[in-house]
């Protein structure tokens, strides 16, 4: 049986189909169904709802510690973006300035500055 509730907005009808339970683990309380648009609920209230990570993404530049083609150590960089324990090498064996250029240019991509304007 479903019955339905009708509410100020026609789109937003509450509908009493059997609820399914809260999607936080060890948490067995149903979430309401609400008909209408948007996503269904998959949690019982907020604070089942796993809070926000927000892992910023840094720019690395690494100096390793022997190069491929014999150059001294000192003068071979890399360039990685690091989000956690996720890293993507964007460059290998570039030289200081490139490698520092690189980087500079990838950070300013990745964080712009407040109140800037934008290309």
């Amino acid at each position: 049986m479903t019955a339905t509730i009708p509410s100020r907005d026609d789109d937003a009808t509450i509908t009493t189909e059997p609820a399914t339970s809260c999607a936080a683990p060890g948490c067995d309380r149903p979430v309401p169904r609400h008909a209408g648009r948007g996503r269904p609920a998959i949690y019982c209230s907020p604070a089942c709802r796993p809070a926000r990570r927000h892992t910023r993404l840094a720019v690395e530049l690494h100096n390793p510690d022997t190069s491929p083609d014999g150059r001294p150590a000192e003068r071979v960089w890399t360039v990685r973006l690091r989000r956690g324990t996720r890293v993507v090498v964007i460059a290998n064996d570039l030289g200081w300035p490139s490698a520092n250029a690189l980087a500079r240019e990838l950070t300013d991509l990745l964080q712009p500055a407040k109140g800037g304007a934008t290309d």
